[in-house]
């Protein structure tokens, strides 16, 4: 009798998570990843850039090309305030 070993996944990455429930996210993904490849960065560069762009993707229920710039700033003010750290890293890379 065969025992089946195939262990399912508790919990699903942020990105992962935009992925499956923003349409269009992972193609989404495909430019930036070429882009700092070429430009020399480092591998992480993508992962956070990717973490952020799924954390807006998922707040708002939409690709970013489709959020207005009003809910965008209003989205970027909510995020320096809530920051802990007086170097607001987490709003810079946001706006990055």
């Amino acid at each position: 009798m065969k025992t089946q070993s195939k262990l399912r996944k508790k919990s699903f990455t942020i990105v992962e998570q935009a992925c499956h429930q923003v349409r269009g996210f992972k193609n989404l993904l495909e430019e930036p990843d070429d882009k700092i490849r070429l430009s020399g960065h480092s591998p992480s560069t993508l992962t956070n850039y990717g973490r952020k762009l799924a954390q807006l993707s998922l707040h708002f229920g939409k690709l970013p090309q489709h959020i207005s710039e009003k809910e965008l700033n209003r989205y970027l003010a909510n995020l320096a305030r809530q920051s802990k750290t007086p170097s607001l890293s987490d709003f810079k890379f946001m706006v990055s």
